[in-house]
């Protein structure tokens, strides 16, 4: 019975082939799109959670809070903290901590004539010990998670970095210098991590050797619970059961006992290991509710294809009104009829998948390389992919093809055999063209969700940030000492191409966020975080940031002079900024020493545009200078960047010189909207697709039912434009209605999106007209194509045919 059923599903569907054509190419396109997005969201959401009792894990963030009641999030917290709770706390399993370190170079020393290695290691090294590895699952090639990292100086590599530094995978007792200062011993080498996790270093230098590698802050660091820096990272292992509430809370009685007043602003937040790629407060890489509104999309553009389907379906109904009477006069039941039209659906949706899975496994790399991802296609072994093929297949069948079997097996037999189907086809009709205005809501909302994201893309990279970031070169400062950057800024400034060169922790627009409480004059501390920027004199030059009132800051350590920025002489309650020069201020955030304001700075943004700006104080530190920032005039960056590399090789031979532009480096900051933006853009071309197609097919299903009708108007006198516009006016009435229906709902999503934004577009009104008109252009087009092909056939064929 079911060979028969497919049997006779084949046979029509081949005598249908142009109709069978469009409904599988829609459900192939719109199944790869959810088997992508599918890929994609189990991707980010399996991040980290192969650790065993990866839900009892938590790491310690922190919430400050002042009198103004504004939070400030960061997800450092003290390393104090981890060695008291981990000695006094009966609820907790064990603590660990990473130390992260940027840009530091990497000395392999060679025995022979080639001399030493070098390496710039980027975000990937790390300071920690053996209660890390307790925590987190590491697969061990050589070492021991208890032992390996137990005394000073030594070390534990990746896999990949072993072979990358050695040439092998014997490396026990090899030695690396780390930052040109000290030498560490290899204990350990463990597999590469996976690529679905945020703890990603490949570097693991003993915490015992903390003291030699920061030996002037060591000790703040281990005993000091002021001293919180967003790459400290501090994790938890409850035991089974434990709310995390109650250690919070047992955090912050350890705090207050320890910092007395000074505690009160810091909140220590548990964060769930699983919500840490996902919370955004504390550098989570992406939201859920993006993953949410991609799913969403997923689920949309296979409704579209499944529109299509019952569209075509009803759409012929007239034509196999004689074959469902014939086969209900021999005999055949209504449950057996559904059965027949659910077969040809299955037929088809089977068809697609498999057409699915050729097009994923072609674009899989390049859809990798573009969304800077690293899954693979594997059915057979992927059974999370399994699972959801398995599910959705099923829905997809019974969504696209119980409608039109429901509605085809229910025809009257002896109205069927005369063609009498009025009620039928009007209740078809009816439904054809909701599911069309369904279909092109969908669309039009993907249309004008496309643009507006967009603009604000484009927004977020052309918007002033009140300094000049073109043309400025960063590249890092291995070491700070003044003899080496004085001859350094004196050679670079002896080449006519490079304008200015300015020493700093970091250039504006960066993801640093070092400040604290500052005081103003005589007054009492201030109920407002400051955020502190070092750089040096020229660094008010060298990034074109304004000076509206005083002078530029001399360049000193010992006379500590403060620029301010006119958020924070507003939020000082003082209105003109002349007011503030030549007043005491005092910055928390460098050791309280008091200073001077010299001058005043037009707001400019030192974040990006997710946050607004905030009271910022620009003052010199050499000590705390880890980058130069170098203006270069227009013309040839190549060979200027070859004479900087030159010069800074000659004061810095062993160390790597590495380069990027600031430009390049705020782009960066919105790496999420262009993802968004590429994914919404895809889905929205591929939704107007396979829109084209179902308008396709169901006008030339109609088309051809009015044959007669328009032969008859041809003989009667109509012209073609007359024919051309009677079949579409009716399609683009359709859609007309749809985009009336999607403008409101696009504006309610895209309002809601822009709010996640300090600084967005306003939403003009045209971009709906745009997409409005766009929508109905593109419907005029498809179904014109058809239109027109009818208007122009012979009527003396067309009464024939109609016959």
């Amino acid at each position: 019975m079911i060979k028969n059923y497919l049997k006779i599903a084949g046979r029509n569907l081949w005598n249908h082939k142009f109709y069978t054509f469009i409904n599988m190419f829609g459900l192939a396109l719109s199944i790869s799109c959810s088997i992508i997005l599918f890929k994609f969201i189990t991707y980010h959401l399996s991040f980290d959670n192969y650790h065993h009792d990866s839900k009892q894990i938590y790491r310690v963030v922190h919430r400050l809070t002042f009198d103004d009641g504004i939070p400030l999030y960061d997800q450092g917290a003290p390393l104090a903290l981890a060695k008291n709770i981990a000695a006094k706390n009966p609820k907790v399993v064990d603590v660990g901590v990473l130390l992260r370190m940027h840009d530091i170079n990497v000395i392999i020393p060679q025995n022979d004539v080639a001399g030493k290695k070098m390496f710039a290691e980027h975000e990937n090294i790390a300071i920690t010990d053996g209660h890390f590895f307790n925590l987190f699952d590491y697969q061990w090639e050589q070492g021991n998670k208890n032992t390996s990292l137990s005394e000073p100086n030594t070390v534990v590599l990746s896999h990949g970095l072993a072979e990358k530094y050695f040439g092998s995978q014997d490396v026990i007792g090899k030695t690396i210098k780390v930052d040109n200062k000290n030498i560490f011993r290899v204990t350990g080498v463990v597999k590469n991590h996976p690529a679905n996790t945020d703890i990603n270093s490949d570097i693991f230098l003993s915490l015992s050797t903390l003291k030699s590698i920061y030996p002037e802050v060591a000790d703040a660091m281990q005993d000091d619970w002021g001293f919180i820096n967003s790459t400290n990272s501090v994790y938890v292992a409850l035991r089974e059961g434990v709310n995390p509430q109650i250690i919070e809370s047992d955090i912050a009685n350890m705090n207050r006992k320890a910092q007395g007043a000074m505690a009160k602003p810091y909140h220590f937040m548990m964060l769930p290991l699983s919500e840490m790629h996902f919370d955004s407060r504390f550098a989570g890489v992406i939201q859920r509710s993006l993953l949410i509104t991609l799913g969403v999309i997923g689920l949309l553009l296979v409704i579209i294809a499944c529109v299509n389907f019952v569209n075509l379906a009803t759409a012929q109904s007239l034509k196999r009104a004689k074959e469902i009477g014939t086969r209900k006069v021999l005999g055949s039941s209504p449950l057996a009829i559904f059965i027949q039209f659910i077969s040809e659906t299955a037929y088809i949706v089977f068809l697609a998948t498999l057409f699915s899975f050729i097009i994923v496994s072609i674009i899989v790399p390049v859809l990798n390389n573009w969304l800077q991802t690293q899954f693979t296609l594997n059915i057979l072994n992927d059974y999370r992919l399994l699972i959801f093929i398995g599910m959705a297949l099923p829905i997809i069948i019974l969504a696209a093809g119980s409608y039109p079997a429901l509605l085809l097996s229910s025809v009257n037999p002896l109205n069927a055999l005369k063609n009498q189907l009025n009620n039928e086809l009007q209740t078809a009709g009816f439904t054809r063209k909701g599911l069309i205005i369904v279909q092109n809501v969908i669309a039009q909302v993907l249309i004008i969700s496309t643009i507006l994201i967009t603009m604000q893309v484009r927004y977020l990279k052309t918007t002033d940030l009140g300094y000049n970031k073109n043309s400025v070169l960063l590249f890092p400062l291995p070491d700070n000492d003044k003899g080496k950057t004085d001859f350094l800024r004196n050679q670079l400034l002896s080449d006519p191409a490079i304008k200015d060169i300015s020493y700093c922790y970091r250039a504006p627009s960066s993801t640093a966020d070092k400040g604290g409480s500052i005081k103003f004059d005589t007054r009492d501390w201030e109920k407002f975080v400051g955020r502190t920027i070092m750089g040096d004199a020229s660094y008010v030059k060298t990034f074109g940031i304004q000076l509206i009132a005083g002078r530029n800051i001399a360049e000193s350590d010992t006379a500590r002079e403060y620029l301010v920025n006119e958020s924070l002489v507003k939020n000082l309650g003082i209105k003109d900024p002349q007011q503030v020069i030549g007043r005491q201020f005092t910055a928390g955030d460098l050791s309280n020493n008091p200073g001077i304001i010299v001058g005043v700075v037009k707001d400019f943004h030192a974040k990006s545009l997710y946050t607004g700006i905030e009271p910022e104080y620009i003052t010199t530190y050499r000590k705390g200078y880890q980058y130069a920032g170098v203006k270069i005039k227009p013309g040839n960056p190549s060979a200027v960047i070859d004479h900087i590399k030159k010069e800074w090789q000659s004061v810095y031979p062993d160390n790597v010189f590495e380069y990027h532009f600031l430009d390049q480096q705020i782009a960066d900051f919105y790496h999420r909207e262009d993802l968004l933006n590429k994914l919404i853009t895809v889905s929205a071309v591929i939704a107007i697709f396979i829109s084209c197609l179902g308008l396709l097919g169901v006008i030339s299903l109609l088309t051809l039912q009015r044959t007669k009708e328009i032969g008859i108007r041809k003989v009667l006198g109509a012209s073609v434009a007359n024919i051309t516009g009677l079949l579409s006016a009716e399609f683009l009435k359709l859609v007309l209605m749809a985009v009336i229906v999607a403008s409101p709902i696009a504006w309610l999503v895209m309002s809601k999106y822009l709010q996640n934004f300090a600084y967005h577009i306003a939403i003009p009104w045209w971009v709906f007209a745009f997409a409005g008109f766009l929508a109905l252009l593109i419907a005029f087009v498809t179904v014109s194509f058809q239109s027109i092909k009818a208007a122009l056939a012979n009527p003396v064929n067309s009464l024939r045919a109609g016959e």
